[in-house]
């Protein structure tokens, strides 16, 4: 077997730390899409997160649009129960494995864990849905942009669960 020997064309790309990066944007509720309205309706009909929440999702065939995270008691901290769709393809499958069951701000992508964090503590504890334009840099090679509305509950015995219904762009 011979060697290859390939000449140099350049000086090397040096690495670079990633820098990501979290724009979150505020949006009245009313600006969200048909479906989004639709899964904040569907909540609001509940007033709690009860199954019927999830059989109206599968049953729009919405439920691969949205994550769901929830506390196992009051001082407990948010877990990823599920992950959608979305949220998948653009961490990586690898990523939401790794992820479920684990708290939310626990992410090796702690600026957006942080970002998006603040927001879900926000509609859980504030009671109303939360609707935002969320831009991502840093993590791939062009910035992701999507909406999310982000509803909460809190129960009386201090649980606290979010779904977040993403739109992507």
């Amino acid at each position: 077997m011979s060697v290859v020997a390939l000449p140099l064309m350049g000086k090397a790309i040096p690495h670079r730390p990633v820098n990501e990066a979290v724009t979150i944007h505020r949006l009245p509720v009313e600006a969200a899409s048909d479906w989004q309205q639709e899964v904040k309706n569907e909540c609001r009909r509940q007033r709690s997160l009860t199954p019927a929440v999830f059989d109206f999702l599968k049953a729009a065939g919405l439920l691969d649009r949205c994550t769901f995270l929830a506390s196992e008691h009051q001082f407990a901290p948010l877990r990823f129960r599920y992950i959608g769709g979305p949220t998948v393809r653009f961490l990586g499958r690898a990523w939401a494995l790794q992820q479920i069951g684990k708290p939310d701000l626990d992410d090796p992508h702690q600026t957006l864990a942080e970002g998006v964090g603040h927001q879900y503590r926000e509609a859980i504890e504030g009671g109303d849905p939360v609707f935002n334009r969320v831009t991502i840099t840093g993590l791939s090679l062009s910035p992701k942009v999507y909406t999310h509305m982000l509803i909460g509950w809190q129960q009386s015995d201090g649980r606290r669960a979010l779904l977040t219904c993403l739109h992507e762009f």
